[in-house]
Parts: C-alpha cells; sequence; structure tokens
C-alpha cells in the first residue's frame, strides 16, 4: 500500500485534489475508522462502483456515493455485526486464499451470531444454539473466512449446523433446504458441469487434444465473450450452454489440428464468482457469493431456505432487463432437472414471499402434510400432492375442517362423486382436509385350512353350508372325514369348537351335521398322516447310491433289503458293517452293532440279515479307507513330468514311457532313483541309483532290465552338459542380405554377423544404426555401427551378441528437422510448420543455431538457446556448451532433430501470509505504465478520506 500511494503521490502531485495526499494520514484514518482498504473497495465494487474508472467527469458522484459506503460500514462496525441484507463481495480464487479478517472483524464475532439468532425465524432450537455458537465457534468461523467465505456466509453457515435440533418443517417441500440433501458448491472443484451449464464472463475453460496432435491450454472468457486460442480465431462463447459450447470449440480446433473425435476434451474451470442477493421469508437473507455452478435451489440452501411462512411454490428469481421466473419446489422435486433453468448471474435476486394458501392433508393418505396451493389446484390437486389416497381410505366421505366468520365448521364432500362428475372442491387458507379410514375390515368370509387344495377365506353367501365350502376348496384324498373341527367366533370375540363329522355330511348334506356358516367361521380338516409317526432309515459309505430311505412300517425292511435299495455293495466295500441304532425313548443314546455283510448278502435266512428299525443308520466301510496311497515323482529332462500312482508291478520302464520318454537333450547314462528307506522304529535314509538306459528305455546298468520301483521313488533324468538348440539375431534394414541369423560361436560379435550378411548395403546410413535387446529387459543399446566395422578388434561398439538381439540399419537421411520455441510461423504457412516443426535440407559440417536462424527465424522470445540440442538417429542427444564469453552450438548430421527448449518459470515463493518473499527492485516505468487506471481510483478515495477526516 505504501509503494502504492508513493508512486500515486508522484504521479499526479501535479494535481491540486491530490497534492496533499500523505499515506501515513490515509493508514491512520481507516485505521481511527476500523476499517482496512480491502473492505472499502470491497464494498464498492458491490455497489457497482469501478475504482479502475474513475476520472474528473464522474469524481463528484464517486465520491458521494463513498461518502454513503463509509457512513453505512462505520454505522455496521458500531452496531457489531452486517446489517441484514447486506450484499457479500464476490471473491475471487486469489483474493479466497488471501482472504484475512481483521481483529474487530473476530472480536465481533460472538455478538453478530447472536444477532443473526435474533432476527431468524422465532425457533427455540435456533435460540438455544446461539449462544454455544457464539461462544464455540467463533474460531471455526474466523477460518472459513480465511478459507473463502465472507463473514457474514460463515456465520450464516455456522448458525444453520447450530440448528441440528431444529424441528422439520411445516410445509412440504421446505425440508429439502433443512436435511441436506442440497448443498452449497463454494469451490468449483465440488461438481461438475451439466450439459445446460451457461458459460459465462470470467469462466475457464480447458482444452485438450491427444493422439496425432496434441495441444493443451486454458482459455478465459473475456468481457466481450470470446476466447482467443493461440493463432487462431475467436470463439464467443458467452451465453452458450456447455454441451454447445464445446462442440463450437472441437469445430473450430478441427480446423487447425488433425484430431479423432474422442482424443478432444473440454472441461470447465469455475473461476467465475458471482453474488446473489436472497431476500423475504428466508432464515438468513443477504447477499451470498459462491461458484457460479450453483442454480437458485443451491442458493437457497445457502440462506437457509425458506422459513415455515415462506413459499415454495412462487419464489421469485430477478434478473436485471429481464422478466423474473417462477421458481416451483414441488417441480423440481418431480424432475430435478428442472433446476437446470434456474442458473445464477452475478446480481441476480431471489425473493421468497409469505405462501398465501397452505392446506393440511390428514388421514387415509400416502403422505399427510401441510401443503402449499398455487392458482388453479384445490382438493384434488391436494390430495395428488400427498400421495394419493391410500387403499383404505373412505372415499364417499372427505371432510374439511375451516375456520370461517371467526369459528371452524366442518364440511362434508363426497370425493367419489367428485371424481365421477370431473369437479373439484375448492380450499381456502388453513383448511384440514381430513380423510377417513373404513372402520372395519370385511367379515363377510368364511375360512378353511388343512387337508384341502385351496386353503383360504371364501366369501360367505346368504345361507352358505359346511358342504359348500368344502366343495369351494376340494377336499384332498389323504384328508380325514371322520373328525373335523368348526371353530366359531363367538359375540365376545371368544372362540368355540364344534366336532363335526365330514363322513355324514358328504354323504348326506340335508343332515343335521351340515350346519349354516356365520361370518369369520373356520373348518378345520386334518390329514391321516396328521396321527401317524414318520420314520427313515438310511444307507451310507461303500454302496452306490448312499440316502435315506422311508422306513417300512410293516418292520419287514432287513440288511439285503437295504443294500440293494442302496444300488448293491461297490467293490471297495468291507465284509463288515455297523447298524447305528437310536434309543426311541431316549435320542441321545446310540447302539453300534456289528454284522457280517457279505453273510447277510449271501444267506438272507441267517442272523446276521436283521430286521432294520425306525432311524436305523446302515453303515459299510471301504476298503480304500484303511489303505495309504503311495506314488513315484519323475523329473528333469522328460517330456512330461510328474507323479505316478505306485503299484507293484511298475517298473522304470513304464514310469518313463508314461512320462513320455526322455528328450533329446536327457543324458541316457545318467538317470538317478532316489529311494527312501523306511524301517519300522527306525530313522529314514535315502539310497541314490545312478542308472544308464538304453534306446528302448531298458536298463544296461545298476540294475536288472526291468528295473522295480518302491513307494515314493523319485526318477532324476539328467540333461547331457551344454546341449544347446541354436540362438537367433535379426538383421533388418540396409545389409545386402537381411534376416535371421543363427550364432556360430558363444561370443561372436556385431561385424562378424555383417559380415555374413554382405556387408552394408550402398544406401546404408550407419550412424542410425540402432540394437534392441530382449535379454534381461535390457531394451535399446547405444550404437556406433561405422566405428564397430572399421575397428573390429578396438572398438568397444562391436558388441558380442545375445539370442533374439534385433539390429535396424536405415537408409541415408538427406533432412533434418527443427522444432521447440523457434519462430517458423513468421515464415511459412500454417501447413508447413504444423505440429510445430519445419523438416529441411541437411548441410553438411553446419551447426544447429545456423538453422535455426537460416530455416526457423530464430529463437522465440520464450526459447532459451542454452537448451539448444541435437538427437541424433544413432539416439544421443548433444547439447550446447557454454564457454562464458561464447557457446558452442552441437553439430548436425544427416537425419538429426533440432530442438529449442523454454525458458524456466521460477516459481513464486510466498511467506506465511501469501506474499512473495523475493521483494523485487521497484519497476517504476512498469508501475507507472500498468498503474494509471486503478491508482485514479483509489486516489480519489484516499482524497474523500482525508476530507471526510477533517
Amino acid at each position: 500500500m505504501k509503494k502504492l500511494l508513493l508512486v500515486v503521490s508522484i504521479l499526479f502531485s501535479t494535481l491540486s485534489i491530490f497534492a496533499q495526499v500523505n499515506p501515513a494520514q490515509v493508514k491512520a484514518e481507516l485505521d481511527k475508522r476500523g476499517l482496512s482498504q480491502a473492505e472499502v473497495e470491497a464494498r464498492l465494487r458491490e455497489k457497482g462502483i469501478d475504482i479502475n474508472n474513475v476520472n474528473k467527469n464522474n469524481a463528484a458522484l464517486v465520491e458521494q456515493q463513498i461518502q454513503q459506503v463509509l457512513a453505512e460500514m462505520e454505522a455496521e462496525k458500531k452496531s457489531g455485526g452486517v446489517k441484514k441484507g447486506t450484499t457479500t463481495t464476490p471473491t475471487t480464487e486469489k483474493t479466497k486464499k488471501n482472504t484475512e479478517i481483521t481483529g474487530s472483524e473476530i472480536k465481533s464475532v460472538e455478538e453478530r451470531v447472536k444477532n443473526e439468532a435474533e432476527v431468524a425465524p422465532k425457533n427455540e432450537a435456533v435460540k438455544k444454539q446461539a449462544d454455544i455458537l457464539a461462544k464455540d465457534k467463533a474460531e471455526e468461523i474466523t477460518k472459513a473466512v480465511k478459507d473463502g467465505a465472507t463473514v457474514e456466509e460463515a456465520v450464516s453457515e455456522g448458525l444453520q449446523e447450530a440448528e441440528a435440533e431444529k424441528p422439520k418443517g411445516q410445509v412440504y417441500g421446505i425440508d429439502i433446504f433443512r436435511n441436506k440433501s442440497l448443498k452449497v458448491y463454494r469451490n468449483s472443484d465440488d461438481l461438475k458441469a451439466s450439459e445446460n451449464y451457461i458459460i459465462g464472463v470470467g469462466d475457464e475453460v480447458n482444452v485438450s487434444i491427444w493422439g496425432i496432435a496434441e495441444y493443451s491450454g486454458t482459455l478465459q472468457v473475456s468481457k466481450e465473450g470470446y476466447v482467443q486460442p493461440d493463432r487462431m480465431p475467436r470463439v464467443y462463447i458467452k451465453g452458450q450452454t456447455y454441451s454447445k459450447a464445446r462442440e463450437m470449440l472441437r469445430s473450430r480446433f478441427s480446423q487447425y489440428y488433425p484430431f479423432k473425435a474422442e482424443n478432444f476434451s473440454v472441461t470447465i474451470n469455475y473461476k467465475r464468482t458471482i453474488t446473489v442477493n436472497l431476500y423475504g421469508e428466508v432464515f438468513n437473507p443477504g447477499g451470498y457469493s459462491f461458484s457460479a455452478i450453483n442454480t437458485a435451489f443451491n442458493a437457497l440452501v445457502a440462506a437457509g431456505g425458506p422459513s415455515d411462512v415462506g413459499s415454495v411454490r412462487n419464489i421469485k428469481l430477478m434478473r436485471a432487463g429481464q422478466q423474473p421466473k417462477t421458481i416451483d419446489v414441488y417441480d423440481f422435486m418431480k424432475n430435478p432437472a428442472v433446476r437446470d433453468n434456474f442458473y445464477l448471474e452475478d446480481n441476480d435476486i431471489i425473493h421468497v414471499p409469505i405462501a398465501e394458501r397452505i392446506v393440511q392433508i390428514d388421514g387415509a393418505v400416502k403422505r399427510p402434510f401441510r401443503y402449499e396451493l398455487v392458482t388453479g389446484e384445490n382438493l384434488i390437486k391436494a390430495i395428488d400432492f400427498a400421495g394419493g389416497l391410500t387403499d383404505n381410505a373412505y372415499q364417499e366421505n372427505i371432510q374439511i375442517k375451516r375456520f370461517e366468520n371467526d369459528k371452524q365448521i366442518l364440511i362434508d364432500v363426497n370425493y367419489k362423486s367428485l371424481l365421477n362428475s370431473k369437479g373439484d372442491f375448492k380450499l381456502l387458507p388453513g383448511d384440514i382436509v381430513v380423510v377417513n379410514v373404513i372402520p372395519k375390515a370385511y367379515e363377510n368370509f368364511a375360512d378353511i385350512f388343512g387337508a384341502v387344495d385351496f386353503p383360504k377365506q371364501y366369501e360367505l353367501g346368504n345361507g352358505m353350508k359346511i358342504s359348500e365350502l368344502v366343495t369351494k376348496a376340494v377336499l384332498q384324498k389323504e384328508a380325514r372325514t371322520d373328525i373335523a373341527f368348526l371353530q366359531r367366533t363367538n359375540n365376545d370375540q371368544t372362540v368355540s369348537y364344534q366336532r363335526i363329522s365330514l363322513e355324514e355330511i358328504l354323504k348326506n348334506p340335508s343332515s343335521a351335521a351340515n350346519v349354516s356358516l356365520q361370518a369369520k367361521d373356520k373348518l378345520i380338516i386334518y390329514t391321516q398322516s396328521v396321527y401317524t409317526d414318520k420314520y427313515s432309515i438310511s444307507v451310507d459309505g461303500a454302496v452306490r447310491a448312499a440316502k435315506a430311505y422311508p422306513y417300512d412300517n410293516g418292520k419287514t425292511l432287513k440288511v439285503e433289503d437295504a443294500v440293494l435299495l442302496a444300488g448293491g455293495l461297490r467293490p471297495d466295500a468291507t465284509d463288515f458293517a455297523y447298524i447305528m441304532r437310536i434309543n426311541p425313548n431316549n435320542t441321545k443314546e446310540k447302539e453300534y452293532i456289528r454284522i457280517n455283510v457279505k453273510e447277510a448278502l449271501s444267506n438272507p435266512k441267517s442272523s446276521e440279515n436283521t430286521t432294520l428299525q425306525p432311524s436305523d443308520r446302515l453303515f459299510i466301510p471301504s476298503k480304500l479307507t484303511y489303505t495309504d496311497a503311495y506314488n513315484v515323482n519323475v523329473i528333469g529332462a522328460v517330456r512330461t513330468p510328474g507323479e505316478f500312482q505306485y503299484d507293484e508291478s511298475l517298473t522304470l520302464k513304464d514310469v518313463l514311457i508314461l512320462a513320455g520318454g526322455m528328450k533329446l537333450e536327457a543324458a541316457s547314462n545318467r538317470v538317478e532313483v532316489s529311494r527312501l528307506v523306511i524301517k519300522n522304529n527306525e530313522a529314514t535314509r535315502v539310497n541314490v541309483a545312478t542308472l544308464e538306459i538304453d534306446k528302448s528305455l531298458n536298463t544296461l546298468s545298476g540294475g536288472s532290465a526291468d528295473y522295480k520301483l518302491q513307494p515314493f521313488d523319485l526318477i532324476a533324468v539328467r540333461s547331457v552338459p551344454e546341449f544347446k538348440f541354436q540362438q537367433f539375431i535379426t538383421l533388418d534394414g540396409e545389409v545386402r542380405y537381411p534376416g535371421t541369423y543363427a550364432l556360430i560361436a558363444p561370443n561372436e560379435q556385431l561385424s562378424s554377423v555383417i559380415e555374413r550378411a554382405g556387408g552394408l548395403s550402398k544406401e546404408a546410413f550407419p550412424e542410425g544404426a540402432r540394437m534392441f535387446r530382449d535379454d534381461d529387459g535390457t531394451g535399446a543399446v547405444v550404437m556406433k555401427l561405422d566405428d564397430a566395422l572399421s575397428n573390429p578388434l578396438g572398438s568397444r561398439y562391436n558388441y558380442i551378441l545375445k539370442p533374439n538381439d534385433l539390429i535396424t540399419i536405415p537408409k541415408s537421411k538427406e533432412l533434418v528437422t527443427i522444432r521447440g520455441a523457434i519462430k517458423a510461423s513468421e515464415l511459412y504457412a500454417e501447413d508447413v510448420v504444423a505440429g510445430g516443426k519445419i523438416t529441411v535440407p541437411y548441410h553438411g559440417g553446419k551447426r544447429a543455431l545456423y538453422y535455426i536462424n537460416t530455416y526457423a527465424a530464430g529463437v522465440s522470445k520464450d526459447g532459451r538457446k542454452m537448451k539448444i540440442t541435437v538427437l541424433n538417429p544413432s539416439g544421443k542427444i548433444n547439447r550446447t556448451v557454454n564457454f562464458g564469453l561464447f557457446k558452442v552450438y552441437p553439430k548436425v548430421g544427416k537425419g538429426g532433430i533440432v530442438s529449442v527448449g523454454y525458458k524456466d518459470v521460477k516459481p513464486i515463493e510466498l511467506d506465511n501470509n501469501g506474499n512473495n518473499k523475493k521483494k523485487e527492485e521497484t519497476d517504476w516505468p512498469k508501475i507507472i505504465a500498468n498503474g494509471i487506471a486503478q491508482a485514479s481510483g483509489i486516489i480519489t478515495l484516499i482524497a474523500l478520506l482525508k476530507t471526510l477526516g477533517q
């Protein structure tokens, strides 16, 4: 500030109006009033006063406006809070980062919170929390201000948090602003733009292209409504939807860059911050600043939403020069996409009037509540808002409670007739609609359940008897007809049972037993199985179909029968079996009976073929359960090594055949058999036998021809030492005979293989030769092929080749490419410098700067000569060398690429207050040239402060 005032004094010391301006006096005056320069400038911008455009012609008017602003601000400071309805200041991202609040603001936070609570709607929960907020939230509110919110917003949000105990809204639609289903997006990163977002001045769009061409840039929408891409015409996108602007930019960029549709993207940075004023029946009226991504519905959340008397159907969005828009929250709740019609602009006004007609609906509706109605909406619409009638609603008499002539009256409305006549009933403010519930459930039924096909309730006709009910329900074959029960509900709601004979009723429907039914009678018919105990037996183990089987009540089922039911014994079944029997009188007792199942099957009349009892389990064990499985393993130079199940008949020859036979590299004289020696009660040990095998896999030495194996033997077939197949490399490009070559020696070198390939062709360009090695993931290898060929014995580049090496030798190149920070676009058409580079002829012995100056019009202002490099076809990069008094630029060979690097951008180091740590020396000419416009506005303000202070 001092530096700016000093510049102002130098610039305008000749003007009488500013001749006596003293920076110390100005600062003292601001401190005296408890104001800061930032506060005053912010309030002036809020009032629409641009201090950058103050001149002699409008100085008098501006002075009058400034006096009014200062008076308002002083009054607010003395009251300890900001006056309700004051518009807050739009805050840019940079300003938000550095926002500070003065000590006086921090001290007054408690009182300001209390003031907010006092003017809020009469709500006991709000008042109860106000003191807590004032004492405990001051520090949080201060932090919120530093993070970018205005003091008013921070207090408002803090108050809303403190209203956690506030009751739900009394009118349908208000709660969406209280239950946090909506929120305010303070930062532009909080939400992505919808397709219908309207582009405005100050928005920034990021354009990215990748693939064939590359581009990345950030474009800001100017005051005139356009963005200006580099070296392209303007694109006017202000007022366009996001989707339309994206298509306009894609169309324009496609004229200058080649790309596919999927390789182009446009995103938006919401640098634009707007101020919206909310008045009327909201919890916290006033001005609010936030990102332009917010709609009117988000803005209402910032103000706490409508109060319980505020309208949710007739909210007005007012904008200078346009007809007001009506916001209907009910429309938004039906279709949230409606919000896209209510994007905001700077200085919009949202006014929430008092709701004119609120009615209440109680009773048999799906959502009983209070609803606001607008012109043309009455009883039918109100019930529709309430979700419609419930299934048990009594429609012939809906009652309306109404206050009229200082008393409450009751009106009966036949809703069913109203619908049939396509009429409606007019509702007045304060009406209470009561939809009654059908008082009793239906009683004209008789119920039947049990042994029937269709057990349920049936309509009770006049004189309906038991036989008719049974006929409708269809009696099952297994039903017990000698006995059934009729359960009857008495008048005192007790029940009585009457025993009846269905057999008699069905034989003679006119008999006295076929009594007439009464409402809510229940006929209970039982199946015969209800009175019969059911048992089963099970067969498990080594049988073909192990499962449970129903028990034979005739007690004729024996062991043989059970085995036959289970599919018979498996081959692995043992000769013995067990019957596991449970004591029916004590299920915790189990008896195990061992039987000879082989005897029971071969001699059914023997005692072993015992009769089974209810719940018996017959278990036949498997012989495999008592047998260990043994294996032998084959490893090494066989085609299918693995594990094989052991058998006494298995020989070494057998297992080698099963393993696919020996591979070509197998050493037939080195077949080892490792054998585990197991003796009872002794430690195990291993013996190894080395055998020789002939072509027929017979054993020649170390054992018999049919060498027998034992359990756990490990057969290892060794490989012949240093056995290797051919190893290949590939020569591609300019040799006389390109292709794949086998290495003829373990250490064959590059020059040897090229000699075998007939040497280089006449078109070969050895300086550009490349080598790629797969071995151990080596990748590209630096090459100097000409050096390797001219000095095969002494060159380090005459590499020993490895399998799968790829050597590529290109044709001779006669062109040079120049790219980077050059000015070629000043000399050539766009198609010549496409992609920011040009291709020019080769000049023998010339250095990089020669090409840049001769063909590219020199280094651009953003380029740096020390960053000039040359990329050789071999992949090597040569750089510029600085010798102090002069620079040596790299030489350019055929096919070289000359690159000019850009100047480094030094990051700005900020102190704790967000200011630049490195204070550069004052560039007075630059300050004078760039600061005249805003200086005049500041001077007017300072002069006025001085005048008012006298």
